[in-house]
């Protein structure tokens, strides 16, 4: 299984994240084939031949433009369209580019990567997939939103970098960044087996050279400031002066007033610990994969909890607690888990969506037999609410 360390290689994570993470683009040589096992050709042959793909997670594109999909298509029963074989390939032979997003939830090379990606980076990953065969271009000059790792599978692409217009652009800003004038940072060409990382907000185009490629783009997504003010604005909600209508434009004193209430609010949410304490809630949250296990899992599920089951979470990437009067609560799926003892606390932070856990991992600070029982009756409640994943060791 190929992880993050291995496509940064021979950068350690820290060398990475110091000199090069949303500070400047990387080119990584790397050996032919080092990509072949997450996604290739006849993998996605399979994918285009099984799966009823279409815009805009499918789509074909050409020089900058997205091609319309009755020429790729076939109308079908249930008004879904299909991918025509004989269409497709006309496209393709004039120049069009194939453009799959969300291909980690079709490859299990790819959703591995994903994970070790997120589990690196604290932060949510996914991968589009873009093959071309010619010398037209699939999308003109632009940059994205999210930091990028570009490894190239198959075949050879140019790729021209530059740098940023705008620092830390937004998505669906009012005003456009401008677009470079300065000669590119770097032009060269991708083969078989090399990556590039392009930060946030760099302007990047890739130009096909007359030959197969296929290459996967990694798009991270970590918190931004925005996400910050808005988490803090959830927090601030309990207060009656956040949720009072703002003073009207000819009422000087009633503003000044207002403002005078609001800073101190801002100031105490805004605690040395309030970071840490967004993070953690926000990487909680970070949406699993299913892990799925027929036809034994709907017996296993409700099962009386033993030392032979193993249990992860199904929700979340982990707990986040919250205290709740004098116990402890947290949210999971939509609802909130409150009157959680410090001691189960203590047991049920450990659950994460990547490793399953015995109980005897999970009770190992449990100190006597009603705690521990207790636990087990929290997790079977949780099982029958989908909150975690009962499995056999």
């Amino acid at each position: 299984m190929l992880e993050f360390d291995q496509v940064i290689a021979p950068l350690t994570r820290d060398q990475f994240l110091g000199d090069y993470w949303n500070k400047s683009f990387l080119v990584s040589k790397g050996k032919a084939g080092r990509f072949a096992g997450l996604l290739g050709w006849d993998e996605l042959n399979t994918i285009l031949e099984q799966h009823r793909l279409y815009p805009p997670r499918f789509r074909l594109t050409r020089e900058g433009r997205n091609i319309e999909t009755f020429r790729y298509t076939t109308p079908s029963a249930g008004g879904i369209p299909r991918l025509n074989a004989g269409k497709l390939a006309a496209c393709l032979s004039a120049g069009a580019t194939i453009v799959l997003d969300g291909v980690e939830e079709m490859a299990s090379g790819v959703r591995d990567l994903v994970s070790s990606f997120r589990d690196a980076l604290h932060a949510s990953a996914h991968v589009n997939l873009y093959a071309g065969w010619h010398s037209q271009k699939g999308l003109d000059l632009h940059f994205d939103c999210q930091e990028i790792m570009v490894l190239q599978v198959s075949g050879r692409k140019r790729w021209q970098v530059y740098r940023h217009t705008r620092v830390n652009p937004l998505p669906d800003e009012e005003e456009p960044a401008p677009k470079p004038v300065a000669p590119p940072v770097w032009d060269g060409m991708l083969e078989d087996g090399d990556m590039l990382y392009i930060p946030r907000g760099w302007w990047h185009v890739a130009l096909p050279v007359g030959e197969p490629s296929l290459h996967l783009t990694v798009a991270t997504e970590p918190p931004l400031g925005v996400h910050l003010l808005k988490w803090l604005m959830a927090k601030l909600q309990r207060h009656d002066a956040v949720r009072a209508e703002v003073p009207r434009l000819d009422d000087a004193k009633g503003q000044a007033a207002y403002l005078a209430t609001l800073r101190p609010l801002l100031s105490e949410a805004l605690t040395d610990e309030a970071i840490a304490e967004f993070r953690h809630e926000w990487e909680g949250v970070l949406q699993p994969f299913p892990n799925i296990s027929l036809p034994a899992m709907p017996y296993i599920q409700i099962e009386s909890l033993g030392e032979r089951h193993r249990i992860r979470l199904a929700v979340a990437q982990h707990l986040h607690f919250i205290p709740h009067g004098d116990s402890w609560a947290f949210k999971a799926d939509g609802m909130l888990w409150g009157g959680i003892s410090a001691n189960l606390v203590t047991a049920l932070e450990r659950l994460n969506d990547t490793k399953a856990l015995g109980l005897a991992e999970l009770s190992i600070h449990l100190q006597d037999e009603a705690a521990r029982e207790n636990l087990r009756k929290m997790l079977a409640a949780l099982a029958r609410a989908g909150v975690i994943l009962i499995e056999e060791g």
